[in-house]
């Protein structure tokens, strides 16, 4: 998995938090790639995740607004125009690995 193909302690503990070992090799490919530590990329992972969530959850508060407030025109419009920006906030990162990294983040990292 690591260098070498061994696995090191915390790709493991990646793995007993639910990691699949797909995702840590794209994670450790992207790493030679780019630089960095996995460590490093789990913790940033984790926090897009809360990031991702926060727009999701603004873009929530703007749909209800727009129910209780605008007429059905712009409801249609404007649900399209924040639906298509979640899929496209939600496109750039990816929901499943992101999201254990933050659950791992929050549970192992910050303990």
């Amino acid at each position: 998995m690591g260098s070498g193909g061994s696995m090191t302690g915390f790709e493991k503990d990646l793995i007993e938090s639910g990691f699949t070992e797909k995702e840590l090799y794209y994670l450790n490919k992207n790493i030679e790639r780019y630089g960095s530590s996995l460590q490093s990329v789990v913790t940033e992972l984790g926090n897009r995740f809360r990031v991702v969530l926060g727009i999701t959850l603004g873009v929530t508060l703007i749909f209800i607004a727009l129910i209780a407030f605008a007429g059905r025109h712009n409801i249609i419009s404007g649900g399209i125009s924040l639906m298509i920006v979640l899929l496209i906030t939600w496109f750039f990162q990816p929901p499943v690995v992101t999201y254990k990294a933050w659950r791992f983040k929050k549970q192992r990292l910050n303990s």
